[in-house]
């Protein structure tokens, strides 16, 4: 912008442009020239910074609730994925999403957090190659391995004092042969608060994988697909879901 040239606006013009721009009203008109270059400037490099720093790509996946991911590339050539938000998203809610997430990704059960902002609404992370999802409906199966590595994370998630809270078999990827977890918009700090609420201080374990084990069989996968996941699932949780046969209840009942 050519900021010479707001000297030749009169008082009215500069504080109309000022008004629109949400800024404070001076009362002389070099002041108000001051207010507005200054926003200018600090936009202008917002913009390099934030806008401008990436160049976006190819679509990612479908589009979700919240908005839709995209691959990215910085000025250095690498790619990265960028989850993008409508702008009804509160600042708040982004930075506490990109926050749990750097929280779970420190304990490598998710993707790096690169970069967030709560004016373009976007969190930029590390970019995944394969959805879990797209393997297992090839396999017809989860297999045992793949159960590990799902609980693995989730003991991460535990200890990492982060409930994820979504059991959507699309909210798992892999980055080379290691699965990682995402989408964090239904994410909790496993607070003393919750623990006492939940019942349980280690919720990924006690809770994401009741709903997980629910959904592979919802999905007509086969019991080998989740018979690992649900040995960390209580003995009142197996029989309550039906994942133990009408005859190994009767025999716990009688050996009790």
């Amino acid at each position: 912008m050519d900021f010479g040239e707001l000297s030749t606006r009169s008082y009215t013009e500069l504080k109309d442009l000022a008004i629109s721009m949400d800024l404070p009203i001076r009362r002389s008109k070099e002041d108000l020239i001051k207010v507005i270059t200054k926003a200018f400037k600090e936009y202008e490099s917002y913009k390099r910074e934030k806008i401008d720093r990436y160049t976006r790509g190819k679509q990612l996946g479908e589009k979700g609730k919240e908005g839709t991911t995209y691959q990215v590339t910085d000025p250095q050539g690498k790619k990265y994925a960028m989850k993008t938000f409508r702008k009804q998203k509160s600042s708040a809610t982004l930075i506490k999403e990109a926050e749990l997430q750097k929280l779970a990704a420190d304990v490598g059960a998710a993707p790096n957090v690169i970069d967030f902002d709560t004016v373009s609404k976007y969190i930029v992370m590390e970019k995944m190659d394969s959805h879990l999802l797209d393997k297992i409906s090839a396999q017809g199966c989860v297999t045992k391995e793949q159960q590990k590595q799902i609980i693995g994370i989730y003991l991460k998630l535990d200890k990492a004092k982060v409930l994820h809270g979504d059991a959507n078999l699309l909210n798992y990827m892999y980055r080379r042969d290691k699965l990682y977890i995402i989408d964090f918009g239904m994410a909790k700090e496993v607070t003393v608060a919750l623990s006492r609420k939940l019942g349980t201080s280690t919720p990924n374990i006690q809770i994401m994988t009741l709903g997980l084990a629910l959904k592979l069989r919802e999905m007509g996968f086969p019991k080998t697909s989740y018979d690992y996941i649900i040995r960390y699932l209580t003995e009142e949780q197996r029989c309550q879901f039906g994942f133990v046969s009408q005859s190994s209840k009767k025999k716990g009942s009688t050996n009790k």
